[in-house]
């Protein structure tokens, strides 16, 4: 309870907004997805408007009986438009922050307790202390490091709000300007896992089996053996 305290303390120092950008979409046979419907509003306001997306989900099924009608949901902050949620940047920095100020807690309820209860205990020679105070300042690195990074891709994302990136799991394959473009790009590039693509208020997510893999990127393994 308290680390989720520390959090949203920290989300507010950062001024995060925290909204969902819901799309009702099909998938053509050709993998390509139509967006039916949008909507676009504050994460509490989810679960108090979760009838409205039933509903609405609902009356496209009625009128699309043949298709499959998918709800995607996209968790962003409304001020800088990056996505949240877990691994992504934003939420990074604000877990790395809160560790400091939970590990920061932990020293001074510790340096209180043994000033009160150790003669001897010493703030400059005391090893326990030390070693956390060593892994805080390796924290406060990693944290000012982390935001320095989200502060250029804000400033990037700011600029370039028509690119999508694409990765395969956690491995960054780049950015392009176009959704076809990209996609083009991971059925060529012969790698196999999850793939994820993101632009603004859009996300897209697809596995690709070994399999699966363009019979050319086969032959040219095959004749590298």
């Amino acid at each position: 309870m308290q680390y989720a305290k520390d959090l949203a303390k920290v989300e507010r120092e950062l001024k995060i907004e925290h909204w969902v950008y819901i799309t009702f979409e099909i998938r053509h046979q050709d993998g390509h997805r139509e967006i039916l419907h949008k909507i676009d509003l504050p994460r509490d306001m989810v679960d108090r408007w979760q009838w409205l997306i039933e509903w609405r989900r609902a009356k496209l099924v009625c009128k699309y009986p043949r298709k499959k009608v998918t709800v995607y949901h996209c968790a962003y902050d409304k001020r800088t438009g990056l996505q949240t949620g877990f691994n992504f940047l934003l939420s990074k920095v604000a877990s790395a922050k809160a560790q400091i100020t939970k590990v920061e807690r932990k020293i001074a309820e510790y340096t209180t307790y043994m000033t009160q209860n150790d003669l001897f205990f010493n703030t400059e020679t005391d090893e326990p202390l030390l070693k956390a105070n060593a892994k805080l300042e390796q924290k406060k690195r990693n944290y000012n490091e982390a935001y320095a990074i989200l502060q250029a891709e804000v400033e990037k994302h700011k600029n370039n709000k028509d690119m999508y990136k694409l990765f395969v799991g956690f491995k960054k394959l780049g950015e392009f300007k176009s959704i076809l473009e990209a996609k083009q790009f991971a059925d060529k590039c012969g790698e196999t896992g999850v793939f994820n693509l993101i632009g603004h208020l859009y996300k897209d997510s697809w596995y690709v089996f070994e399999h699966l893999k363009p019979k050319e990127d086969k032959e040219n393994n095959d004749n590298a053996d």
